[in-house]
C-alpha cells in the first residue's frame, strides 16, 4: 500500500495543506485566503471555526486533486499561528473567538505582571519578556474581562490546537509554543510553573497537557472522519507553532541555521544549542530534539505590504483581476526603478506595535522623509527596505550576544520576491538562500508526521529533499548606502517614543 502524509498550517491571513509521499514528493497543494478581525486598534481577533472549516475544506480539495484513497494517509501534521488563545467550554465548543499573536489589549495584565512578579523572575522563568504579546497576558485578560467565561472554561488551546482537539478529542499544547504562553510556562521544566500560576491566580487545570511537537496525541475520530473526510484512526502529531514549521520545511535544521522569514510577520529565527535568556528575542524550544530557538519578530511585515497593496495598490490589483498577473509582482517593478534608500525616505514598521526588541505596543509606523517628489514607488519600496532594518538590528543584538550565523534560508510567500530579498541581503550584508519550490510549514508538518510513523528516519533527513535552488548575494554599493541610512533608522524611535505614546492615546 502507498503511504502519503498531510501537513496543514492554519495562518494568520490564510490556511494552506499539502499531501506528500513516502519519498517526500509534494503530489497536491492548497491555499484558502482568509481575513481578521479588527475590533479597534490593537484588538485583533478570528473566529476558530474559521480554523477548522479552512481545515476541512483543504483537505477535500487535496484529495481530490490527488485522487489519494484517504485510507492512504497515514498521518498528519497541523501547525499554526502563535501565541494565540481559543477557551472552550466542556463541550468542546469555543467561548469567544481567537484573541491572535498580534492583539495588545493586555496591556494592564503585563504591568500586573511586572509588578507583582518582577522582569527578573519571569526571565528568568519562562526566557521570555513581559509583553501583551504572549498568550499568558492574553489569558488573564481573559480573566479579568470575561470572568463568566472563564468560569465556564474547561481548557485553554491555541487555533492549531483547536484542530486538533477537533480530529481527535484531546487537548494538548506542545512544549515549542509553550514558551510563548510566557509568563505561565517554565522552559526548563518544560512544563506550566506552578508558582507563577498561583501568585497570578490563574486555574492551572484550565491549562492543557504539555507534550513534544512530533508526539503522536491521538486518531482521527469516527465523527470528525464524516465532517472532514479522512479515515477513522488516522494518526495525529501534536505539530507546533508555523514559524518553526516554516524554518524546518526548508531544512534549517542544525545550530547556526538561521532562518528570515517574509510572512504576514517578520522574523529573524536563531538555531542554537542552549536557550537565550535575553527580553530582546522571543526564546523557545525547537521542534527538533536538543536544540532551541530565538527570534527577532517583527509586528508587520507582509501585513504592512498587503496593506499597502489594499489601500494604495488599487490599479495593481484590477490588472491582478484581469490579466492573473500578480498585483505584488507588479509593486516591485514599479520599486526596482527607485534607487537604494528611495531617495532619502525610511519607513518604520511599527503599524501593529512592535514586537522585539523594543517591545512597545504603543510604537507607531512612521514614513519620514517624504518630500513632493516622492512617488507611491517610493514609499513601496521604503516598506520593503524596512524589513531589512529590522532585521539587521536583530541580527546585531545576537552578534553581540555571541550567537554564530553560519547561513540564512529565507522562506514563506513573500520570499517569492527577488527584490525584497535582494534588498535585505543588501541590508544585512550576508547572502540568503532560497528554495523556489518550497511549500512553507504544511511540508514540515508533513514530513514530521512521517518521522513519528517512521516512514522518514528522523527529522534531520528533511535535508535531503529540499534543494537550494537560487542564493541572493549583497551588492557592496548598495551595502554601503543602506549603512548611513540605517544608522538613522535607529534614532528615530527612541526620539519619537514619547509622541508615539501620547498619539496612541489619542
Amino acid at each position: 500500500m502507498k503511504e502519503y502524509l498531510l501537513g496543514i498550517d492554519i495562518g494568520t491571513l490564510g490556511s494552506k495543506g499539502v499531501i506528500i509521499d513516502s519519498n517526500g514528493q509534494m503530489l497536491s497543494q492548497k491555499f484558502i485566503e482568509h481575513g481578521i478581525k479588527v475590533l479597534k486598534p490593537g484588538w485583533v481577533e478570528q473566529d476558530a471555526e474559521v480554523f477548522w472549516n479552512d481545515f476541512k475544506t483543504i483537505v477535500r480539495a487535496l484529495i481530490n486533486n490527488s485522487g489519494i484513497n484517504p485510507s492512504n494517509i497515514v498521518a498528519l501534521g497541523i501547525s499554526g499561528l502563535v501565541p494565540d488563545v481559543v477557551p472552550i467550554d466542556i463541550s468542546g465548543r469555543p467561548l469567544r473567538d481567537c484573541i491572535i499573536y498580534s492583539d495588545r489589549r493586555a496591556v494592564k495584565e503585563a504591568e500586573f505582571v511586572r509588578e507583582k512578579i518582577g522582569e527578573e523572575k519571569v526571565l528568568r522563568v519562562s526566557a521570555n519578556a513581559i509583553d501583551p504579546y504572549f498568550a499568558g497576558y492574553k489569558c488573564l485578560w481573559f480573566k479579568n474581562s470575561e470572568p463568566e467565561n472563564y468560569n465556564k472554561t474547561w481548557k485553554i488551546l491555541d487555533g492549531s490546537k483547536y484542530v486538533v482537539f477537533k480530529l481527535t478529542g484531546n487537548t494538548v499544547l506542545d512544549h515549542s509554543t509553550g514558551p510563548l504562553f510566557a509568563p505561565f510556562f517554565n522552559l526548563e521544566k518544560r512544563t506550566w510553573d506552578a508558582n507563577i500560576l498561583g501568585e497570578l491566580e490563574f486555574d492551572a487545570d484550565k491549562l492543557p497537557e504539555i507534550v513534544s511537537p512530533s508526539e503522536i496525541i491521538g486518531e482521527v475520530t469516527k465523527k470528525a472522519s464524516k465532517e472532514v473526510g479522512l479515515s477513522e484512526g488516522t494518526q495525529v502529531i501534536a505539530g507546533g507553532p508555523d514559524y518553526q514549521f516554516s524554518a524546518y520545511s526548508v531544512g534549517i535544521t542544525s545550530v547556526g541555521d538561521t532562518m528570515v522569514m517574509y510572512g504576514t510577520t517578520g522574523l529573524l529565527g536563531l538555531v542554537l544549542d542552549k536557550p537565550l535568556y535575553d527580553p530582546r528575542f522571543v526564546n523557545s524550544i525547537y521542534i527538533l530534539p536538543g536544540t532551541y530557538i530565538s527570534f527577532g519578530g517583527m509586528a508587520t511585515t507582509g501585513a504592512l505590504v498587503r496593506w499597502f497593496r489594499d489601500e494604495f495598490g488599487f490599479v495593481e490589483r484590477e490588472v491582478e483581476r484581469l490579466t492573473g498577473l500578480s498585483a505584488y509582482s507588479l509593486l516591485d517593478r514599479e520599486a526596482e526603478r527607485i534607487p537604494p534608500g528611495s531617495d532619502g525616505l525610511i519607513v518604520l514598521p511599527y503599524f501593529m506595535g512592535e514586537r522585539t526588541p523594543i517591545w512597545d505596543p504603543m510604537a507607531r509606523g512612521l514614513i519620514f522623509g517624504l518630500t513632493l517628489y516622492h512617488t507611491r514607488a517610493h514609499i513601496f519600496k521604503a516598506i520593503l527596505e524596512s524589513t531589512g532594518y529590522a532585521l539587521r538590528q536583530h541580527m546585531e543584538i545576537a552578534r553581540e550576544l555571541g550567537v554564530e550565523v553560519r547561513r540564512i534560508v529565507a522562506v514563506n510567500g513573500g520570499a517569492r520576491s527577488r527584490l525584497w530579498r535582494q534588498i535585505v541581503s543588501d541590508i544585512l550584508e550576508m547572502p540568503q538562500q532560497y528554495i523556489s519550490k518550497a511549500t512553507g510549514a504544511p511540508y514540515g508538518d508533513a514530513f514530521l508526521a512521517g518521522v513519528a510513523v517512521k516512514i522518514f528516519k528522523d527529522p534531520a533527513q528533511i535535508r535531503e529533499y529540499v534543494k537550494i535552488d537560487e542564493e541572493i548575494r549583497p551588492n557592496p554599493e548598495n551595502s554601503k548606502k543602506y549603512r548611513e541610512l540605517y544608522k538613522i533608522y535607529l534614532e528615530l524611535y527612541p526620539k519619537l517614543r514619547e509622541n508615539m505614546h501620547k498619539l496612541s492615546q489619542t
